[in-house]
């Protein structure tokens, strides 16, 4: 058991030098690039919205750094499997199905770990909250992460070619970051229409974090419980969906 662990950790490892350290190596300036849209977006809500307007970009800002850097497994997993035949490496060998996931996961976590990081401290800097509240940011931020890597890996293992995945990330992005209540309020969406926004995981972690800093009262239990719900479903879907070893 202990041995196996182990060398989980290694493949995941392993995993995240090649596809996270490696590309940050090679281009220093794209652990930038995620965040450049939320921050041109949080820069004209302070223009225009003033400080309590603020932290909702603050919010939402750092919910789409999330969705764009875990998203993007989908064309990096499907890469890797199709063109560079990396996956059939780690199939042969000892590793598991869920090591191999995980490094790529934790490989896309690290090239958004700059725009993460500015947005936390933002959201740390304008507002004051206590152990609790960085304690429930830091839940909707981790599985806000797991289910977006979960959904992105599920998608890459339909492709047949990287480039028919190209176009689902931008639109991926805007679904997921930009239409549901993320920069904005969830008392802005009508009640008739609002069990479609619910039906996106991103809607739970913003009202978490939103709930956490203080711009909304809503049912954290409900809330919390949805986006594990969610994250663990799109994470079993994609398990099932993932070929390891040949039948």
């Amino acid at each position: 058991m202990i041995e196996r662990f182990w060398k989980g950790l290694k493949t995941a490892a392993v995993l995240m030098w090649f596809n996270g350290l490696l590309n940050i190596r090679r281009s220093p300036f794209s652990v930038i690039n995620f965040a450049l849209t939320p921050v041109s977006i949080l820069f004209f809500i302070y223009l225009f919205g003033g400080p309590r307007a603020t932290t909702y970009g603050i919010v939402g800002g750092l919910v789409s750094v999330l969705v764009s850097t875990s998203i993007i497994i989908e064309t990096d997993a499907a890469f890797i499997r199709i063109m560079l035949k990396v996956q059939d490496m780690f199939v042969a060998s000892p590793a598991s199905s869920l090591s191999y996931v995980g490094g790529l996961a934790l490989s896309e976590f690290l090239n958004g770990i700059v725009g993460i990081s500015v947005f936390f401290g933002l959201l740390l800097y304008y507002n004051v909250v206590g152990a609790l509240d960085i304690a429930l940011v830091v839940y909707a931020v981790a599985l806000t992460w797991a289910s977006i890597t979960a959904l992105g890996f599920l998608i890459s293992t339909f492709a047949r070619d990287p480039r028919d995945l190209w176009v689902y990330s931008p639109v991926l992005t805007v679904m997921l970051s930009f239409v549901p209540p993320v920069y904005y309020p969830l008392q802005f969406i009508p009640m008739w229409i609002r069990p479609l926004v619910y039906a996106a995981p991103t809607t739970y972690s913003a009202e978490l974090i939103r709930d956490a800093v203080g711009l909304s009262h809503s049912n954290i239990a409900a809330y919390a419980l949805g986006l594990l719900a969610y994250s663990l479903f799109l994470i079993v879907l994609a398990g099932k969906r993932t070929k390891w070893r040949e039948r």
